[in-house]
C-alpha cells in the first residue's frame, strides 16, 4: 500500500505595503492578487522543483562515481604499462601456456 505524503505548502510572509507606496486600495488589491498568484504557482511547482533538485544531486553522485572509476582505470593502466598488473600477467601467461600445449 502506497504511503500518502503530505504536500508542503509555502506560506509567504505578510508584507507591509505602506513601505513601498501602495497605500491606494486598488494598487494594494492588485499587488495582493499578484502575490497570491505567485504563492499558488510556487506551491504547485514545489514537487517539480524538488524532483529537479534531487535529479541534480543524483548527477553529482554519478559524476563522483565516474571520477573514482576513472582513477581506478588510470591506476590499472599504469600497472599494465609497468608490467605489474597481476590479472593481465595471469591472462597472458595462461594464453601462452595454452598455445604451447602445456595446459
Amino acid at each position: 500500500m502506497k504511503k500518502l505524503e503530505k504536500k508542503k505548502v509555502v506560506v509567504m510572509e505578510h508584507l507591509n505595503l505602506d513601505d513601498i507606496g501602495l497605500t491606494d486600495r486598488v494598487q494594494y488589491n492588485a499587488a495582493v492578487a499578484n502575490f497570491n498568484q505567485i504563492q499558488r504557482t510556487v506551491n504547485s511547482n514545489t514537487d517539480e522543483i524538488k524532483s529537479e533538485l534531487d535529479s541534480k544531486a543524483n548527477l553529482h553522485d554519478i559524476n563522483d562515481k565516474i571520477d573514482a572509476l576513472n582513477e581506478d582505470w588510470k591506476a590499472r593502466l599504469k600497472r599494465v604499462t609497468l608490467g605489474t598488473d597481476e590479472e593481465t600477467i595471469e591472462s597472458i601467461v595462461t594464453k601462452i601456456l595454452i598455445e604451447k600445449g602445456v595446459i
